[in-house]
């Protein structure tokens, strides 16, 4: 599969199967974020793969919001859950030492995500970035000391779903249909490309 294959082909996986993913993987995925491009080569992201499948469950129920639901009271059921996360963290201490804007280790995590989830789409599995999670639980829960911030959780396995695309008509809301098969509505090249200037 070529990038822009890869690029059109991929879907954020909500649903996966009961099949472990291989850490030497995640390794993988971790050294093309490593590589991403990083704002003046700065390089203040870490990261945390977790694969241990007693402390999956523990990552996993820090997630406030999964699959346009709010976490169930006694916590996500084990059915589809994610198995392995990818946690992105910014050394704080490192980030203090450059005086820039944060918003450009915010792009930084952002291409680093993105390099991870083609480099495991490209091995066969699916991820979701997650941001809606508590990030004082699962310092916790991973022993993350306080100067790193936690920017990110991605979700990743087998996918046991095939999301839809299809073309979008307002609203752009992702929906369900009566077979559990999500739909994710993406507008137009036409609608968003401008020529050389704005019209």
């Amino acid at each position: 599969m070529d990038v822009y294959e890869a690029v059109t082909k991929r879907r954020s996986i909500r649903k996966f199967k009961d099949i472990p993913v291989p850490y030497e993987l995640l390794e993988r995925c971790i050294n093309g974020a490593r590589l991403a491009p990083t704002a003046r080569n700065n390089q203040f992201c870490s990261y945390i793969a977790v694969d241990d499948e007693q402390l999956l469950p523990s990552v996993f129920n820090t997630v406030g919001a999964w699959a346009g639901q709010v976490r169930p009271e006694n916590g996500w059921p084990p059915e589809h859950s994610p198995k392995a996360h990818i946690v992105t963290l910014i050394n704080t201490c490192l980030e203090a030492e450059f005086v820039g804007s944060k918003r450009d280790t915010y792009y930084d995590v952002g291409l680093a995500a993105e390099n991870i989830i083609l480099v495991a789409l490209e091995q066969g599995i699916g991820g979701c970035l997650i941001t809606s999670f508590e990030p004082s639980k699962l310092r916790q829960v991973l022993n993350i000391p306080d100067n790193y911030e936690i920017a990110l959780v991605l979700a990743l396995g087998y996918p046991d779903e095939s999301p839809v695309l299809e073309v979008a008509t307002d609203p752009v809301k992702r929906w369900v249909d009566s077979g559990g098969v999500r739909h994710i509505p993406k507008r137009e090249l036409k609608y968003i490309i401008h020529k050389n200037r704005f019209p």
